[in-house]
């Protein structure tokens, strides 16, 4: 049914949806999806990796704001609604909060712990990024979306302002997730969601920068597996 509050004498009028026959045991059907994915997603991150401290968690109705937050004080986390549009699979949402999560465990580490992250974010925005890979991979989520969710949500300012800002420029982070799952958990990159055309962009953006790094690695690899064998 459908309310049409009048303001005054004015012809401008506000609707609203009341929902008639809510109750306790259709609640999360009628009104509560977004929510309800929310907390599923993150309780299978929580169970995937037996984390063993609380880490509190809403959702707040805020279309305009694609974005997540964590408070290291109080070692919660909050999503906002606007981030739900931008994440078209269970994975790409566990990023996000796996990378709040990590906030929140690492500032349980006390008073000091906070002060770190308070002065040195930037690293800690790597640290969370990466921790968030081991937490989808633990709890059975595809870390390649990490890279399709980063890409679609992380900025990408002219200038990296150095101690002013708190986060890194999103191609770092980006480039900084790769080279983990490649070394990690290189099994990965043969997914499906490689095809993505986000994961295809961030490809096809850092191609040399990329290649460069797998001969390396590469290189890397046969040199310690030459060792191993000379070792044995």
């Amino acid at each position: 049914m459908v309310l049409s509050l009048l303001l005054g004498t004015a012809a401008l009028a506000e609707e609203a949806y009341i929902i008639t026959d809510l109750n306790m045991d259709n609640f999360w059907q009628k009104t509560g999806k977004k929510q309800e994915k929310v907390y599923n997603v993150a309780a299978k991150l929580m169970e995937g990796n037996k984390l063993d401290k609380r880490v509190p968690l809403e959702v707040v109705l805020k279309p305009n704001s694609v974005n997540a937050s964590s408070n290291n004080f109080y070692k919660s986390i909050t999503v906002y609604s606007g981030l739900l549009y931008c994440a078209e699979s269970d994975d790409e949402l566990a990023f996000v909060i796996g990378h709040e999560m990590a906030h929140s465990i690492e500032a349980y580490g006390g008073p000091l712990k906070l002060i770190a992250m308070n002065f040195n974010s930037k690293n800690y925005e790597y640290k969370s990024d990466l921790k968030a890979i081991d937490y989808m991979v633990n709890a059975g989520f595809d870390p390649i979306a990490a890279i399709i969710m980063g890409n679609k949500i992380f900025s990408e300012p002219m200038w990296d302002w150095g101690f002013i800002s708190t986060h890194p420029k999103g191609s770092k982070r980006l480039i900084s997730i790769y080279k983990y799952i490649y070394k990690k958990y290189p099994q990965y990159l043969a997914s499906p969601k490689t095809n993505h055309p986000y994961y295809k962009n961030f490809m096809y953006a850092y191609e040399d920068e990329l290649r460069g790094f797998r001969h390396k690695e590469d290189v890397r690899r046969q040199k310690e597996l030459k060792r191993r064998g000379e070792a044995i």
